[in-house]
């Protein structure tokens, strides 16, 4: 548990936080977490300047560490320019070859007063080691070999084809928020928005080009009330519909025209949820959107069989009604190693029907002209063609 004498309760934006108490001694400390498996481990911390500064100087160093603080595994330092007001995302690496009892500590320096999350996350990105693996390891991770090919040919599901006959366009703010989008509104009438956080700068960039704009998260309120453009529901995007949730199957029959030529697009951020809910989404309901444009997550997840499968299942099933014209990664989630296939964990990207669009093979590099890196602090990571 964080050390409540160096911190006391802070919210921001509807959120449970810490403030760090100015002239604290030591360390506002996270843990102990018992880690069981070896592996590649990303840690995530979020923290954000109390007010706002102007001058700039190191202000915080973030470790994980253990032996109960003595043995440092893996640091960051921190300095004013590199935060906000908002909360931002700091991620470290760490190997674990053993079982261990890891603490997260924050070192605040300079009499600087920081917002911090109550809750860093830790994410096993990769069980693959540069070490031979081990007698009891399951087949399917004692096989580098193979887990590295079948990393590859599921990832080439993502490997962009080019639009013979239209352009792109970029819809939404600088940085994050913003995607590259297909430059064609001919015939639709109607935008989804899953996952819209405190940024509708997309959803406006659509309005703006005669769409309704059908809006859905849980974490917020209405974020436009006076906007007739866009109409938004309180509820998660999930499998199936209920008092707080929505499917997207009902979603697209409530509104779809039955027009050969379908009237709808697609924009999602549901943080991990859309690989459930391509899964569960039929091929014949998916066919009536005209273009999707998505944040794909949790790409280090396959190193684990389950979620391999998942995402699979549900690229192989986009991939019979779209192809990938455009493939983004956001920085802030980092990059994994999957026995030498490395992977950036974020992907956005953007699909066009089939039905729709004239497609050909691709020579495109990434970041293209239209992207922007997430963090505008760091650039972006460069995809080349994208092909596995």
């Amino acid at each position: 548990m964080i050390n409540e004498a160096l911190v006391e309760p802070a919210q921001r934006a509807g959120r449970s936080l810490w403030r760090t108490l100015d002239g604290g001694v030591g360390h506002p400390v996270y843990g102990p977490y018992v880690l069981n498996a070896s592996g590649v481990y990303q840690v995530d911390f979020e923290l954000a300047l109390s007010t706002p500064r102007s001058d700039d100087f190191a202000c915080a160093t973030l470790e994980v560490t253990t032996a109960g603080g003595d043995v440092v595994l893996a640091d960051r330092h921190i300095r004013v320019a590199d935060v906000s007001t908002e909360l931002r995302r700091f991620s470290l690496l760490v190997l674990l070859r053993d079982n261990m009892r890891l603490e997260f500590r924050v070192a605040v320096h300079n009499d600087v007063e920081l917002l911090l999350d109550g809750d860093p996350q830790i994410t096993r990105i990769s069980a693959i080691l540069d070490v031979a693996p081990s007698d009891d390891l399951p087949q399917y991770q004692a096989d580098l070999a193979a887990l590295s090919r079948d990393s590859r040919r599921v990832m080439s599901a993502l490997t962009p084809l080019s639009l013979r006959d239209i352009g792109k366009v970029r819809l939404g703010r600088a940085a994050d928020g913003g995607y590259t989008c297909i430059d064609d509104f001919s015939g639709f009438d109607t935008a989804f928005s899953f996952g819209i956080k405190d940024d509708i700068s997309w959803d406006c960039d659509a309005a703006d080009r005669r769409l309704i704009v059908y809006q859905f998260d849980h974490t917020v309120t209405d974020p436009a009330p006076s906007d007739p453009r866009m109409v938004f529901e309180p509820k998660s995007i999930t499998r199936y519909s209920g008092p707080h949730t929505q499917s997207l199957s009902d979603l697209i029959r409530r509104h779809d025209k039955a027009l050969e030529r379908p009237n709808i697009i697609l924009k999602m951020d549901i943080e991990g949820g859309e690989w459930e809910v391509f899964d569960t989404t039929s091929e014949e309901a998916l066919s009536r959107l005209g273009w999707i444009v998505c944040e794909l997550h949790y790409f280090q997840g396959l190193a684990e069989r389950d979620h391999r499968e998942l995402t699979d299942r549900a690229l192989q099933k986009l991939s019979r009604q779209f192809a990938a014209v455009h493939v983004h990664s956001n920085v802030w989630g980092g990059y994994s190693n999957i026995a030498n296939t490395v992977i950036p964990n974020v992907l956005e990207v953007t699909f066009a029907n089939r039905a729709l669009y004239a497609l050909a093979a691709s020579d495109e590099t990434y970041p293209a002209p239209l992207d922007q890196s997430c963090n505008p602090l760091e650039p972006d990571f460069y995809l080349g063609t994208f092909a596995f």
